[in-house]
């Protein structure tokens, strides 16, 4: 039992730290259960292909332990991430941005959507079989096997990207984060380029909830089934958006201006589905950005103030703060440069040896020229399973942390890119398929940085190895192991030298794929710095954080967090449901609900009440659509 100690205090970490990712990232309130669930789990079971790593050295070079506990450890675990990637998050990322008012609606829409994805990769199997067939290679026997080496082939290629952009990247971050006065500059930059960003999520948001009045406005009252859809996506406007319907008095958008597809969705279910994707995708754009804006808000009045401390060398952040706040910022602006800048000479030290181990995997272990290799083989540490399974972990910890790191830091608006506390659904869910399909392909590599792939003391190979099949991929040759790494070589220097980011990337790499580059241009640092001092003055008003900027919807962005206590006050002390709709415009309020206790009146009477509470809907959305017009 002791041999699993270091995997099982791994694994418990691993399961911390995506749940503390989780609370970082995922939007409150805005993703359910099931999709924080699927989500961790997915990075559970990511982080634990790479504890087996350790465990699973050990074994082979001791010989102690049993194989076929680390053998099913890693199937769960590698069959666990295969299964997420590609079965259960795609169908759940379609899921959960369907506009489906049902649960089976919505569940045919992830299935409709999937059946293409789910085509190009059995055409892709297919050929992957002609191929192994055209080489001899295939059998039914080793038909999975097969299959999993198609796989992680794609994987390397994808993490030989990731791992050399986060070599470079990571110790360079380091560094500029050692100097407060480039960083504030930076982060200038960074608080005008996403208020643009915000300005065009909230003008996309506005439309969507002004469509959305206006198609509730033409579906006839014929239309039983049709109306009550609209009713449905009314009430998930007034619930989700963070931007209230009433806040449209103020809205400075001429109904006239819209397009002649934006008033086209009234006409059947489908087009009202169509109009709910696309206000979920609106309400999590400008989520996304109002969280990006206030994030580099922070930390630029952060930095300001640490800057200004800096310059007249008093260490105090304001009159009151206690001696531990005060130990903290003094920490802050003297010390944690320097930790920082030996921080990205110990990272920039530790890149360098991953890409000459991968330079020389070709040497295997006659000379063995990879340091890691040598501090693992060494016979004075064999039968020390902690020394092993740690000088194992810890090169790979750093590996893994470079190309996570790049995971998190691509695009720049999109996707794939993770917001603190504001996260979407389908990013998040992106992120953690991501991480399963891209977790055994770089283990496999570093395997081959710590000469682990060939036969070891009695003639032993790791399970890892064994279960992979990548030791000779069909029409890439027995050598594609050893001969790509040196492709991220190449790589890696391209991006040291800047040649990647100015020629290749603009023209080769499309923008939702490109990392985002630290690089501050004047237009956008010169608005951040007039944002800066605009929101100064707004909390010195006593305003709340992000109102400075003149954006429809930030000084208004309220969650409705309606009770059903509200609901029944609202509805005069009569029992209602929760499918109801609640358009607010000045002062009025109506509502259109199925009672609950409809035993208490009689069916003639409730259907005249129910008519003159949609008439009421209606001419109130009428009321709005000639108030727009006239703008």
């Amino acid at each position: 039992m002791v041999l699993y100690i270091f995997y099982g205090i791994f694994v418990a970490c691993a399961a911390i730290m995506s749940a503390v990712l989780l609370h970082r990232y995922a939007a409150p309130k805005r993703v359910s259960f099931l999709v924080l669930l699927i989500t961790w789990y997915g990075w559970l079971t990511s982080f634990s292909v790479v504890a087996l790593v350790p465990l699973d050295v050990y074994t082979t070079l001791s010989g102690e332990g049993n194989v076929n506990v680390v053998l099913y450890l890693w199937r769960a675990s590698y069959w666990s991430t295969q299964l997420l990637t590609w079965l259960a998050i795609p169908v759940l990322q379609h899921y959960s941005l369907s506009g489906a008012p049902s649960v089976l609606g919505r569940f045919g829409y992830a299935l409709n959507r999937m059946w293409k994805f789910y085509a190009i990769v059995g055409v892709l199997a297919v050929l992957g079989v002609l191929v192994a067939a055209a080489f001899g290679k295939l059998e039914l026997a080793t038909l999975p096997q097969l299959i999993v080496t198609f796989s992680n082939t794609y994987g390397l290629v994808a993490i030989m990207a990731l791992l050399g952009y986060g070599l470079v990247e990571v110790p360079k971050v380091l560094w500029r984060r050692s100097f407060p006065e480039t960083r504030l500059k930076w982060h200038l930059h960074r608080v005008g380029k996403s208020c643009d960003r915000l300005e065009k999520a909230s003008k996309e948001l506005e439309q969507c909830l002004i469509i959305v009045v206006i198609t509730m406005q033409q579906i006839p009252r014929s239309e039983t089934e049709l109306r009550e859809q609209a009713i449905s996506l009314m009430n998930f406007a007034n619930k989700a958006s963070p931007i209230p319907l009433k806040a449209l008095q103020s809205s400075k958008i001429d109904v006239e201006s819209l397009e002649e597809r934006d008033l086209d969705y009234a006409g059947d279910a489908e087009g009202v589905a169509s109009l709910r994707e696309r206000l979920k995708r609106a309400i999590a754009e400008f989520v996304g950005s109002r969280g990006d804006y206030i994030a580099y808000l922070k930390k630029a009045i952060e930095l300001e103030a640490l800057c200004k401390s800096r310059q007249i060398g008093v260490y105090q952040p304001h009159e009151n703060a206690g001696w531990l706040v005060e130990v903290g910022w003094h920490y802050k602006c003297r010390i944690r440069p320097y930790v920082q800048r030996l921080g990205a000479f110990i990272c920039a030290a530790t890149s360098a040896l991953v890409v000459w181990c991968e330079a020389t995997i070709a040497s295997g272990r006659h000379p063995d020229l990879s340091p890691f290799s040598i501090l693992i083989h060494e016979r004075s540490l064999k039968y020390s399973q902690w020394l092993i399974q740690f000088f194992v972990a810890a090169p790979l910890g750093y590996v893994c942390v470079c190309t996570f790191f790049s995971l998190f830091k691509l695009g720049s608006l999109g996707p794939y890119h993770m917001v603190q506390r504001a996260t979407w659904s389908w990013s998040l869910l992106l992120n953690a398929s991501l991480l399963s399909r891209f977790a055994a392909p770089l283990c496999f590599n570093y395997l081959h940085v710590i000469r682990m792939t060939g036969k070891q003391r009695g003639g032993r190979t790791m399970v890892f190895v064994d279960s992979m099949g990548m030791e000779d991929v069909p029409l890439l040759g027995a050598g594609f192991n050893v001969w790509f790494p040196l492709v991220m070589v190449v790589y890696v220097g391209i991006l040291t030298t800047g040649i990647f980011e100015q020629c290749f990337t603009k023209v080769f790499v499309p923008r939702k794929l490109r990392f985002d580059s630290e690089k501050a241009d004047d237009e956008h640092s010169s608005k951040g710095q007039g944002l800066l001092a605009v929101e100064h003055e707004n909390l010195n008003r006593g305003g709340s954080l992000g109102e400075g900027c003149n954006v429809f919807g930030m000084q208004s962005s309220v969650e409705d967090n309606s009770t059903d206590a509200e609901l029944e006050k609202m509805s005069n002390g009569k029992y209602w449901n929760r499918r109801t709709l609640s358009v607010e415009l000045g002062t009025s309020k109506y509502t259109s609900t199925q009672r609950l206790n409809s035993s208490q009146y009689d069916s003639s009477l409730a259907n005249k009440e129910e008519e003159e509470e949609e008439t009421a809907v209606r001419d109130e959305a009428d009321a709005l659509f000639s108030g727009l017009g006239r703008k």
